[in-house]
C-alpha cells in the first residue's frame, strides 16, 4: 500500500489533473486549502481538510496541517498554488521534520517568489525580461507618468501566502492611473510597472533534480481569459524551442532549483522571448502535458521516493487543452464588450467560428472525465449561475456587484 500524498492547493483546473495521475497509479490524494469548501467533488481525492490562512493565524495553520499529515500519514507534500507555496516556504522547518516537502528550500523558494528577484537572476543569465520599476506607493507609480511609456503593466512583486489584494492590471494613459491608484495608496508587497510586451504566452515546463532536466514541455496559449490577456483558456502542445528550453534550464540552475517548474515567456512574431516570470508550483495547464503523454505529477513523486523515472524525448506535438469556464467567461465578456468595440465584434466572430474545433472531442477538458463528472460539472454550473445574474441585473438595470472580467480571480477554478 502507497502512503497517501498531501496536495496543498484550490483550483481545480491544477488540482484535479495532479490528483488523478497519481490516483491511477494507486497513491492515496489529500486536500488542503483555504477554503471553507472543498473546490470541486473528485473520485480521485479521497479527503478534504480546510485550514486557517497562516497570515490571519499563523500558529493554528501550522498545527491544524502538522495534525492531519501525522494523521494520515502523507509522505509528500504537493504544491498546487502560489499562495500555499508561499506558506510552505513560510513554515518549512514546520513540516519537513514529518513529510517530504515538494519544493526546494526556503532561500531557493523566495527568488522565485520575489518577482523582481527572478528578474536580475534572468538579466545575469541573458534572457530578455521586460523594463521594469518597482513601487512602493501610489505617488512613485504616478511620477513614473511620462518617463515610461504606456500602457504598462502592474502586478504585486512578490507572491505571498495571502490573497493578492490587487491583480496584475493593464494601464494605458495617465488618467487610468490616477483612478486605479489614486494618491495615498500604499502597496504591500511593492508593485512592479512594466512595459506592455507584444506577443503569445509561452509556457516551458521542466521537472529537475539535482540540476538534471528529468522532463520538460512547451506550450502556447492560444486563447485568453479575459480576452485581452490573462489565463489560458485554450492552449496547445508546441516542439520544445531549444533556446526557450535552454534559457529556462540556465535560469532554474542559477536559481538552485530543484523540482517542478514553469518559466513563461511573451514570444513576439519575430521570435523575440522575454520571460515573464516562473512559477514554481504546478501551473493551470497540467492536464495539457499529462494527455499529451509527459506526466510531471507522478514522474515527480516517483524521484521524491526514489523510484527510477523514465526519461521521455518526445511527446504530443499540437495536442490542445481547453477550460471550458474560462471559454465561457471570455466568450461573455466578448459579446459585452462588442457592443461598443469593432475589435470585440470582429474577435468575437472569429471564436464563435472556432466554437467547433475548440469542443471537439479531441481537444480534452481542463478537468472533464465520464468517469468523474462532477469535477468538471460543479463549477460549470456555477459559471452559469454567475453569468445569469450578472445578465439579470443588466436587464433591469441594477447594478451587479461585479463585471464579468471580475470572475478572473472569482473564477480561477
Amino acid at each position: 500500500m502507497k502512503c497517501p500524498v498531501l496536495i496543498l492547493g484550490w483550483i481545480p483546473r491544477i488540482v484535479i489533473p495532479i490528483a488523478r495521475s497519481l490516483h491511477r497509479h494507486g497513491v492515496p490524494v489529500d486536500l488542503v486549502s483555504f477554503l471553507p469548501y472543498p473546490p470541486l467533488p473528485s473520485r480521485a481525492i479521497r479527503e478534504f481538510r480546510s485550514v486557517p490562512r497562516p497570515d490571519l493565524e499563523r500558529k493554528e495553520f501550522v498545527r491544524q496541517l502538522r495534525e492531519f499529515i501525522l494523521k494520515r500519514g502523507h509522505d509528500m507534500v504537493v504544491l498546487a498554488d502560489d499562495c500555499m507555496l508561499a506558506a510552505v516556504s513560510e513554515h518549512y522547518d514546520d513540516l519537513r521534520d514529518i513529510t517530504r516537502v515538494a519544493c526546494p528550500a526556503p532561500a531557493v523558494t523566495r527568488l522565485v517568489l520575489d518577482k523582481s528577484a527572478t528578474l536580475k537572476i534572468a538579466q545575469n543569465c541573458g534572457i530578455y525580461v521586460p523594463r521594469t520599476e518597482v513601487v512602493r506607493n501610489s505617488s512613485q507609480l504616478q511620477d513614473l507618468v511620462g518617463g515610461m511609456p504606456f500602457p504598462w503593466i502592474v502586478k504585486p512583486a512578490e507572491k505571498q501566502a495571502r490573497p493578492e489584494e490587487v491583480k496584475t492590471c493593464s494601464l494605458a494613459t495617465s488618467d487610468e492611473v490616477a483612478t486605479r491608484f489614486p494618491k495615498g495608496q500604499q502597496f504591500d508587497p511593492p508593485m512592479l510597472v512594466q512595459e506592455y510586451c507584444a506577443g503569445a504566452g509561452v509556457g516551458v515546463e521542466i521537472l529537475l533534480h539535482k540540476g538534471e532536466c528529468v522532463a520538460a514541455f512547451q506550450h502556447r496559449r492560444l486563447k485568453e481569459f479575459p480576452y485581452s490577456g490573462g489565463y489560458s483558456v485554450t492552449a496547445i502542445a508546441e516542439p520544445l524551442d531549444r533556446s526557450l528550453f535552454q534559457s529556462s534550464l540556465n535560469l532554474l540552475r542559477a536559481l538552485q532549483w530543484d523540482g517542478i517548474a514553469m518559466v513563461e515567456y511573451k514570444v513576439d512574431a519575430a521570435g523575440r522571448a522575454v520571460l515573464m516570470e516562473v512559477n514554481g508550483r504546478y501551473w493551470g495547464t497540467i492536464g495539457l502535458p499529462i494527455s499529451a503523454g509527459i506526466d510531471f505529477p507522478l514522474d515527480h513523486w516517483k524521484i521524491v521516493h526514489g523510484e527510477p523515472v523514465e526519461v521521455l524525448s518526445s511527446y504530443a506535438v499540437g495536442s490542445q487543452w481547453r477550460w471550458t469556464v474560462g471559454y465561457l467567461f471570455r466568450l461573455y465578456g466578448l459579446s459585452v464588450q462588442a457592443r461598443h468595440s469593432a475589435s470585440a465584434r470582429k474577435l468575437l466572430r472569429t471564436n464563435l467560428w472556432q466554437l467547433f474545433a475548440d469542443f471537439s472531442p479531441s481537444v480534452p477538458d481542463a478537468t472533464f472525465e465520464f468517469s468523474d463528472p462532477l469535477a468538471s460539472l460543479v463549477p460549470l454550473l456555477r459559471a452559469v449561475g454567475y453569468i445569469s445574474s450578472y445578465t439579470t441585473a443588466r436587464i433591469f438595470q441594477r447594478s451587479p456587484s461585479s463585471r464579468p472580467s471580475d470572475a478572473k480571480s472569482t473564477f480561477t477554478a
